[in-house]
């Protein structure tokens, strides 16, 4: 059974802070999502919440790593079932599935130990967008044809903060 979050506006807050302070502490993840008119949502919660879900993070992270270092058959099963976590990676190869796992056990370590978890969501969503290039066997070969000619200079990506 999955319970609704919270859900409150900013100005809820704002306005009424205790009793839209005690609906977060109320709701089964002790979190409320505050809603902004103009801007992306914001989830409130408690600084011990928050700790707890890294602390989660990490030691699972560090379970699966673990796992994976001290038994190479480790490695053979959770490729077997990554498919529950992630449905979408039976489009992908085998050795990319196993790929991907690695890949994202070593990028959860390293966000953890940055305290950045967000640093693992462009890493499920680059694998996400390579099983849908599989899935789509007219996009696959269009993608795998050589292309001709100069498409023109690429300007530099923008680096946050400067």
């Amino acid at each position: 059974m999955t319970t609704m979050p919270a859900e409150a506006n900013l100005s809820e807050l704002l306005q009424k802070p205790k009793d839209t302070i005690a609906r977060m502490q109320g709701s089964a993840r002790r979190g409320i999502t505050l809603h902004r008119r103009d801007d992306e949502d914001l989830y409130l919660t408690t600084a011990a919440r928050a700790e707890e879900v890294v602390q989660v993070v990490d030691s699972t992270t560090r379970l699966f790593a673990a796992m994976m270092k001290s038994d190479p058959q480790a490695v053979k099963i959770l490729t077997h079932v990554f498919p529950d976590a992630f449905p979408w990676v039976r489009f992908l190869p085998e050795p990319a599935v196993r790929e991907f796992l690695v890949e994202f056990v070593d990028t959860a370590r390293a966000a953890v130990d940055l305290d950045n978890v967000a640093l693992l969501a462009p890493v499920v969503a680059a694998w996400k967008s390579t099983a849908e290039v599989y899935a789509d066997p007219e996009l696959r070969e269009a993608l795998l044809e050589p292309a001709d000619g100069d498409f023109g200079p690429v300007e530099a990506p923008e680096v946050p903060g400067e």
